[in-house]
């Protein structure tokens, strides 16, 4: 487990950047007057992750400690289902399955979420909706892999999935068993790949570091889903997509999702 402490003020921002990098819960402690602690897991090798939000809010202290498995595990006692649409859930592999719902089950192990954000459910919402049937995408910062297992499942889409954390390969590999599906496919090097579309659910820096390589690897008019964006980021990051237009885009909660083609 890592502890985050920081200020009153910039507790809410602090949760919601872990949030939207994956993590399944977090816990909540202010001992102190006008100090919250955050308590998350980042799985066996946090330090990456610890990195990035030390570098979004310099003045945060960060700590690793020890939590007994059992303990670690409580939050699962309380995961439900997750809506995309009216008939489409996302559902965590040990919960019961919702009646009269197609479902994506998914295992999040420590550190790459149930698919609650929205940020997910917006990427997915917008993939199913633009993406076509039988299309070959690229997965970018895949985490469980819950965006291309579902495009697998429900719009029999081939896959190849990357992330930089690698214990984000076993659970890609875990969660397609869980759902029956066999063409999602784990790569090195997604910059070498071609597609007809690329998902990218990561945090607005990465979105922009990546645009090129991202347009690179589709053809003209290939689709580009991008999500991970405050609604205050979106012109930043769409700037940096010279040789693109958007055609959708929904939002939730503050977090903007937007589809662009290329060409």
């Amino acid at each position: 487990m890592v502890d985050f402490t920081t200020t009153v003020e910039s507790s809410e921002l602090v949760a919601d950047l872990l949030w939207s990098m994956g993590v399944v819960a977090i816990e909540e402690r202010s001992d102190v007057a006008d100090v919250v602690t955050l308590r998350t897991s980042m799985g066996d090798e946090p330090q990456a992750a610890i990195t990035a939000v030390c570098a979004a809010f310099p003045d945060i202290e960060a700590a690793v400690i020890g939590v007994a498995r059992s303990v670690a595990d409580t939050w699962r006692e309380h995961a439900t289902p997750t809506w995309v649409t009216e008939s489409i859930a996302l559902v965590p592999a040990w919960v019961t399955t919702p009646k009269n719902a197609t479902s994506i089950l998914i295992e999040p192990l420590d550190t790459f979420g149930l698919g609650n954000h929205p940020t997910t459910v917006l990427a997915l919402r917008l993939a199913l909706q633009y993406i076509d049937n039988n299309a070959h995408i690229i997965d970018v910062g895949c985490g469980s892999g819950v965006l291309a297992i579902a495009l697998a499942k429900l719009k029999n889409c081939s896959a190849v999935v990357f992330d930089i954390a690698e214990s984000a390969r076993g659970a890609v590999q875990q969660n397609a068993l869980l759902n029956d599906v066999s063409n999602v496919e784990w790569i090195d090097h997604w910059q070498t790949a071609h597609a007809d579309a690329v998902v990218a659910n990561i945090l607005a820096p990465v979105l922009k570091a990546e645009a090129e390589s991202i347009e690179n690897t589709l053809s003209s008019k290939g689709l580009i889903v991008l999500s991970g964006m405050r609604d205050e980021q979106v012109a930043d990051v769409l700037g940096h997509y010279r040789h693109s237009h958007e055609v959708g885009r929904e939002t939730m909660d503050g977090w903007t999702a937007v589809v662009l083609s290329k060409g």
